[in-house]
């Protein structure tokens, strides 16, 4: 294909043979302007003009990834910050797993991409000391060059490239002490910092192509409903920028990862076609989702766990307990339907051509996307290139590659590229939601105020259910969120779990079961608390273990992730003496406090509260995170204060409902987000730790909610089990 450019304006980028042509440091391939650089392994390039091209196989949302990747790689390779340049990988199993989900890129890959970074430096100390005729072990390096002290002499990585692109790499390389690094650890601004605030970055809906043509694909009101009939006006058929429209029918089955179906309007531009798709009459067939009503859900789900339910886990003999106890509380606490909603709704630009397929799309999972659409199509995942964009958020959502395979079928029928556009509309009606739940929690207080006997039960539909037709019940790794995984243990338990079938897709969001599972368990342990006079803080390490690893009956943790019960006093009583705990209540200030693990993660939260009349409004919130050790500091300081901002949407505001199969939901004044004027101010504090490398995307999120519940409880005497708060 011919190289075209359409327009450089912040708008307007082209696509040409499968490589996307930016103008900024997002790109799959170095502008090869020399004639041999060095490609020390897939994520270092070295080139003659001292540009050190270090690659993301991980997806940017605004996380930071691709600067913590780079972070990572330059400080081993002792490279020249300067000269680093980000480019992005393409969906190409030589990397591994490449799906951004799950807060586990630096967790899972931060040696791997530290043993690259060393690797390339040594092979560059060894192109020197063949140049310079001398042992490497003279040789030391630092900030892109080799030095050779024994002569006072130095060459650039730039002059080494050549030469260092002969050699075979080390068999095994000595990596840097921890009190040597330069990059790891500190806060470095983001690499697309200065391209997004510019207006330079690109993201899904930049990408342009010659003669391509844009989609808005019309629903169906409810999961699997089939079109019976198309109406399209005469009035839109003479617009010049009506093109056709194409019928996509739903997979029959499990949801997975395939599109739910409609009418696709093909035109001219995104405007004309969400026009036109807006004007055209359709008719759909029946469904057995069209019966499907959120509150009944909600009403069966809180039945489910006011009795008995599948066995998860027993310790002792918990009724005997009951039974003969005086001091029993009972507790149920909610959660809702949760829509993704990031900023950037669903985009994909798709070129099928024969057996050549290019996509263009910002997905959180290449890999996946290219084995979703080799599916698809029936081809070889090798004829597929999927090149990853920008995403304008994701929180899990953009691991579904549906409206991928959307633009993929729609390319594919009109032997052209073809772009698919979701409104915000699309977005939030036709989202993988995260599911709604209902927890009962039963505790027997013994005459010291702790638990006796403790039953827990949690019923919601899993995520399975979108997977596998037939699946209802909860899976293990689901209850690991913090269900099963869990400092609340006592000599006389039992933990009960069970689900349902929704009428809607079901998927993770940003924490997953953590949501509902941190809420219910913080929210009771702090009305225990009360039922026993004592202050919240005080009344959890009064009941949790004093030290040691917890032996909770969940998954068990990789090596170096066990769940350390010091680690969550640790944050628990950091977070105290930030917020001044003691004093400000004893001033009367209404503070509310939670805490959880997850992602392998210790996270602690207070927030403050106004008093009456306006006790919702967040005043103050401040957390602290263990996530051992961590790459960039601002990163993780900036994820915390978007926890705090997404815990309190869905505490306070968000809310997705279903009647007659249709969610009610469609954009941002039905489904409300918290707004900047209030947002509360926000301090974090990172404990500094050289344990293993933990998740920091999402623990932040779980505290939130509970954290809300018990300060609005301390402010008017109410406590709210249900999310979202009224």
């Amino acid at each position: 294909m011919a190289n075209h450019v359409l327009n450089l304006s912040r708008r307007n980028f082209l696509g040409t043979s499968g490589v996307l042509v930016l103008g900024t440091t997002l790109r799959p391939a170095f502008a090869s302007q020399d004639p041999s650089p060095f490609n020390a392994n897939l994520f270092v390039t070295v080139h003659p003009n001292n540009t050190v091209e270090i690659i993301s196989h991980r997806s940017e949302m605004g996380q930071g990834i691709r600067t913590a990747v780079a972070q990572v790689v330059a400080d081993e390779l002792d490279a020249n910050w300067d000269d680093v340049v980000v480019g992005q990988a393409l969906g190409d199993v030589r990397y591994g797993d490449q799906n951004t989900d799950g807060s586990k890129s630096i967790r899972t890959n931060l040696d791997r991409l530290r043993e690259a970074g060393a690797s390339a430096r040594q092979m560059l100390i060894n192109a020197a000391a063949k140049e310079w005729k001398t042992d490497a072990a003279f040789l030391s390096t630092k900030d892109g060059y080799v030095y050779d002290q024994t002569k006072v002499r130095k060459a650039s990585y730039g002059e080494l490239s050549s030469v260092a692109a002969t050699l075979s790499p080390p068999k095994s390389v000595e990596l840097k002490k921890r009190r040597d690094f330069k990059f790891i650890g500190a806060g470095v601004i983001h690499v697309d910092a200065d391209a997004i605030t510019k207006g330079g970055g690109t993201y899904g809906a930049d990408v342009r192509l010659p003669n391509m043509v844009f989609a808005v694909i019309k629903r169906a009101p409810a999961l699997g409903q089939t079109v019976e009939e198309v109406t399209v006006s005469e009035l839109i058929k003479d617009d010049p920028r009506y093109i056709g429209i194409e019928t996509i029918a739903p997979t029959p089955g499990a949801p997975l990862f395939f599109p739910v179906g409609g009418v696709a309007v093909i035109a001219t531009d995104t405007y004309a076609a969400l026009t036109f798709s807006e004007q055209i009459d359709i008719s759909w067939s029946s469904a057995p989702t069209q019966s499907f009503d959120s509150e009944l859900l909600e009403a069966q789900l809180r039945e489910m766990v006011s009795n008995p339910s599948k066995l998860v886990h027993q310790s002792g003999d918990v009724d005997k307990i009951f039974t003969s106890s005086s001091n029993i509380v009972e507790r149920t606490y909610e959660t809702a339907f949760l829509s993704h909603a990031p900023m950037e709704p669903p985009v994909a630009l798709a070129d099928v051509q024969g057996e050549s397929v290019n996509v263009w799309a910002p997905v959180q999972d290449p890999q996946n996307t290219q084995g979703q659409i080799a599916g698809w199509l029936k081809t070889n995942p090798q004829n597929i290139r999927v090149n990853v964009t920008l995403l304008g958020g994701a929180f899990g959502r953009k691991s579904k590659p549906d409206f991928v395979l959307e633009a993929v079928e729609l390319s594919q029928r009109l032997s052209k590229p073809v772009r698919v556009q979701w409104s915000r509309e699309n977005d939030i009606q036709y989202d993988y939601f995260h599911a709604p739940s209902a927890q009962l929690y039963k505790a027997s207080l013994g005459a010291d105020n702790k638990p006796s006997a403790w039953l827990q039960r949690t019923a919601f539909p899993s995520i399975g259910t979108t997977f596998d037709a037939s699946a209802s019940e909860p899976a293990n790794w689901e209850l690991d969120m913090g269900f099963t995984k869990t400092p609340y243990l006592f000599a006389n338990q039992r933990f009960e779990a069970d689900g349902v079938r929704a009428g809607v897709r079901i998927g993770w969001l940003r924490s997953v079961c953590n949501i509902f599972h941190a809420f219910g368990a913080n929210v009771f342990v702090d009305e225990l608390a009360h039922e026993a006079g004592m202050d919240p803080i005080d009344y959890r390490m009064a009941i949790w273990p004093t030290s040691g690893l917890v032996n909770d009956p969940g998954m068990p943790a990789p090596p170096g992730h066990e769940f350390d019960i010091g680690r969550l006093r640790n944050v628990l009583t950091q977070v105290r003496e930030m917020s001044n705990w003691d004093t400000a209540r004893q001033q009367g200030k209404n503070l509310g406090v939670a805490v959880h693990h997850s992602f392998y993660s210790y996270v602690a939260c207070v927030l403050e509260v106004d008093s009456l009349p306006d006790p919702q409004k967040v005043t103050n919130a401040w957390m602290v995170l263990d996530c051992g050790t961590y790459v960039n500091a601002d990163t993780c300081v900036a994820q915390m204060e978007g926890a705090v901002v997404f815990g309190l949407s869905l505490a306070q505001k968000s809310k997705i409902s279903m009647k007659n199969g249709k969610v009610e939901q469609d954009n941002f004044d039905s489904y409300q987000l918290l707004r900047i004027n209030e947002a509360p101010d926000v301090e974090v504090h990172l404990v500094h730790s050289t344990a293993e490398p933990a998740g920091v995307g999402e623990p932040g999120v779980p505290p939130v909610a509970p954290a809300l519940s018990n300060a609005l409880f301390q402010a008017t005497g109410v406590r709210h089990r249900k999310l979202p708060i009224a």
